[in-house]
């Protein structure tokens, strides 16, 4: 089998079990085809998701006939999605104001469940815009070499809550601190693990903002006509808009979900014995086994935070945290080499810099960065937003014109080249470097 790398992201068990159950059997009531080889593994306190080549490109096929093949179907789509994430968000919200340490065993473990299932509902419908939106963004690319209709046709219909929250930050007065943080305090929660923003967080973060120089650009007509579009092709970028912000609006539910949903968590880790952390790395069943009286294997909950290779076998859940390359091996799994020649991706914003490289691969590293800097991260997500204000340049190993990288950098006015594909690998740290974000290069100079 051939295995292709899909993303990489700072996710516990229980997020990637809900990742890997979503694009599967369970989620056959929402999907037109169903994956069975996909696997996450660990590397750099990161899971890598990966997706057997033949089986991605028939299951793509396929997702992009039943939601996007119509102005119909992709209408249905998009209902779905708002609905499922609203649904989520609700449901967490409405545990949160629960006294869950009232509640016994047994009524925990029935919050945890429907817990499960409308997290598991939406994390497939979270999948389906990831991937319509990175099919289409293929697509949309071809024969485009103006940038600023580039930056017009995959500009989302929305501006994101971080593009907000950045503006909003820049007018902040002292006075409205503590009201501001209480508004966006969710923002960090992209698994368990990570905690909310604290008011000092938020202090540092509004300190630290800088927006780059607003400047007009297309307008979506204008950019159309520019490019001369057809009436098919300009139904076709109206969708990729919107399925840009979807990209976006997508972790604000799952974030705020994740935020209200902390406190079931935490107590039911009490009644096992374990923090929240350790919590986050148990499966579904050992949590049930817990709750209904059976010894949770505490050990493993800490081993796996190390890393761990998760996969689907018989419709069960696997997670291993030893041995992973034999087991990889017996799997045919085998990873490509990056290329060294020429490192090349996508131009997001424009302009030409050089700078230190800094290498992002979770959350803890974003400290690293210091002003005029080159970050380099596998991809961004808003818990890099401070460290991308900071930045002389921004250059990412996933992505593309939709990617929160490209979207932040062209609102930050940074030069940003994405999809590189292999930044994190053949860089390295504290190095200098020349980017040349509007030929998508990198070249080193030290």
């Amino acid at each position: 089998m051939r295995w292709r790398k899909i993303w990489s992201r700072e996710y516990s068990v229980q997020y990637c079990e809900t990742a890997l159950h979503a694009l599967g059997k369970q989620s056959s009531h929402l999907l037109p085809f169903v994956m069975k080889h996909q696997l996450m593994l660990p590397s750099h306190k990161n899971e890598l998701c990966y997706f057997e080549e033949e089986e991605e490109k028939k299951f793509v096929g396929a997702l992009v006939e039943h939601y996007s093949s119509s102005k119909e179907a992709f209408a249905h789509f998009v209902k779905t999605f708002y609905s499922l994430g609203e649904e989520y968000e609700e449901y967490c919200l409405s545990v949160r104001k629960k006294n869950v340490r009232a509640h016994s065993e047994q009524e925990l473990l029935d919050l945890y469940l429907i817990y499960k299932q409308k997290f598991l509902d939406y994390t497939c419908i979270l999948w389906a815009g990831y991937l319509l939106a990175e099919y289409w963004m293929e697509k949309g690319i071809i024969g485009l070499t103006d940038d600023k209709v580039k930056e017009a046709l995959f500009r989302p219909t929305k501006k994101s809550t971080v593009l907000l929250m950045q503006e909003e930050a820049a007018a902040l007065k002292k006075d409205k601190l503590e009201a501001f943080w209480k508004k966006y305090q969710w923002l960090p929660c992209l698994d368990l693990q990570n905690d909310p923003w604290t008011l000092d967080d938020v202090r540092a973060y509004v300190s630290d903002i800088t927006l780059g120089q607003t400047e007009k650009g297309l307008s979506f007509e204008e950019a159309a006509g520019r490019a001369g579009l057809t009436k098919e092709q300009i139904a076709m970028y109206k969708m990729i808009k919107e399925l840009a912000y979807i990209k976006d609006v997508r972790d604000d539910f799952r974030r705020k979900s994740v935020f209200y949903i902390r406190d079931l968590f935490v107590e039911i880790g009490k009644r096992l014995g374990l923090s929240l952390t350790e919590t986050a790395y148990l499966t579904e069943q050992e949590i049930v086994e817990g709750l209904k009286g059976k010894a949770v294997p505490k050990h493993l909950a800490v081993k796996r935070q190390e890393g761990f290779l998760i996969y689907i076998e018989n419709d069960c859940i696997v997670v291993i945290d030893h041995a992973i390359d034999a087991k990889l091996k017996r799997m045919g799994f085998k990873e490509e080499a990056p290329h060294t020649k020429e490192l090349k991706g996508i131009c997001a914003y424009p302009g030409k810099v050089r700078g230190i490289v800094k290498i992002v691969r979770t959350v803890h590293d974003i400290l690293k960065v210091n002003r005029g800097d080159v970050l380099v991260a596998l991809t961004t997500h808003p818990d890099y937003v401070p460290a991308m204000q900071k930045a002389g340049a921004i250059v990412t190993d996933e992505g593309g014109m939709l990617s929160h990288a490209a979207i932040v950098s062209r609102e930050l006015k940074i030069p940003c080249v994405v999809g590189t594909k292999s930044a994190t690998k053949v860089l390295q740290h504290g190095t200098l470097v020349e980017v040349d974000a509007s030929r998508g290069s990198i070249k080193p100079l030290s």
